[in-house]
């Protein structure tokens, strides 16, 4: 019998909610699939070991390990043998900016964050590059819809030569959940807490209720698509004003979401006189891209969702006769980390499938 090809795994964020259910699904699943865990790190230390860590304990014995500089690391996945994925479980601009490095030196990518995705075009420029050097890939299918297929299809499309004409969405399973709670009665600030408390918002939500997190999707989908643009160029208008987000404490932040509780009670009663709901619309014409609270009649496919839900309603050449459709729940911690498992049981395919080989890169 063929011995199985090792495919070694450095988590990074591996004490964070999705960084600790990767790593459940690893001890569950991943012996039988080659995967091999080598190194975890969290945003103090790290633990690198070339022979194997179990899945299981890795996070717990990180989280009483000695302080670790960062640079002891890099030094440590320069050294380990390939094929390397580094699975990065943060919300770090910092360790998105090593992308182009581990790339270039081979090391493939999955990820559910998406900072590099919608980051500058510099950045975006130097992970292509990279990866068409190297052959390693960026996974990313985690970053928007958890373990909807709305990236993959985009991608899919494209480069079956279809021509997208327009599309609206939503995008944030967190505003989602938030407003769907809005509307069944319950305060924005109760709503918005137990988001959090359920791991459908990350401990601080200024990002979801800014809408930072949906427009970051947006630009996402958008490249997914072949548009230069980038996260400035999104209309975004927040769901809660900066003032009440500029707290670094979440705690005073979600004390002060209490100020606007009676507001969107009121606004929620004057949609629903009309007939009308609220939704976080993600919207492109062909032109301008936002995103943005608004309603939208209750017969709406958008106005249908159950909270948390995420949808993508898209027209097309392929699809003028009617629109594609898809939707389903996208958030939570297990949707994300499952995704990223997948597509960490992706890259451990291509490379039992093409070992040692500079493979083309995979679009971004």
């Amino acid at each position: 019998m063929p011995r199985l090809s090792v495919t070694r795994i450095a988590l990074i964020g591996a004490c964070g909610r999705v960084g600790r259910q990767v790593s459940a699904l690893i001890a569950a699943h991943g012996a039988g699939s080659g995967l091999r865990l080598v190194a975890v790190a969290n945003s103090r230390t790290s633990r690198v070991a070339p022979d194997g860590l179990d899945p299981a304990t890795a996070a717990e014995r990180l989280e009483t390990a000695v302080p670790v500089p960062d640079k002891a690391l890099a030094a440590a996945l320069a050294a380990l043998p390939r094929p390397l994925v580094v699975v990065d479980c943060t919300a770090s601009a910092q360790v998105a900016a090593q992308y182009p490095h581990w790339l270039g030196a081979g090391i493939d990518i999955v990820t559910p964050s998406k900072l590099a995705s919608s980051g500058a075009r510099g950045l975006a420029a130097e992970i292509a590059a990279a990866s068409a050097k190297s052959g390693a890939c960026l996974r990313d299918s985690a970053a928007v819809g958890a373990q909807l297929p709305l990236l993959a299809t985009l991608r899919e499309l494209r480069q079956a030569g279809d021509s997208i004409e327009r599309f609206e969405a939503v995008l944030s399973g967190t505003l989602s959940f938030v407003l769907g709670r809005l509307e069944l009665g319950e305060a924005l600030s109760v709503a918005v807490r137990d988001a959090v408390t359920l791991g459908y918002a990350e401990p601080h939500p200024a990002a979801d209720l800014s809408g930072e997190d949906a427009a970051r999707k947006l630009v996402i989908l958008l490249r997914a698509l072949g548009h230069d643009i980038e996260l400035a160029d999104v209309e975004t208008v927040p769901l809660v004003d900066g003032g009440h987000l500029a707290e670094s404490d979440p705690r005073p932040l979600l004390a002060r979401l209490g100020n606007l509780d009676e507001l969107w009670r009121a606004r929620v009663a004057v949609a629903q006189a009309r007939r009308e709901r609220w939704i976080y619309r993600a919207s492109f014409d062909g032109s301008h891209a936002r995103v943005a609270p608004e309603r939208v009649s209750a017969d709406h496919a958008l106005a249908k969702l159950a909270p948390c839900e995420n949808a993508l309603i898209l027209h097309s050449r392929y699809y003028r006769a009617a629109p594609l459709t898809i939707a389903g729940p996208g958030a939570g911690v297990e949707l994300t980390a499952a995704a990223v498992f997948a597509d960490l049981l992706d890259v451990a395919r291509r490379n039992i499938a093409f070992p040692n080989a500079q493979l083309p890169a995979v679009a971004a």
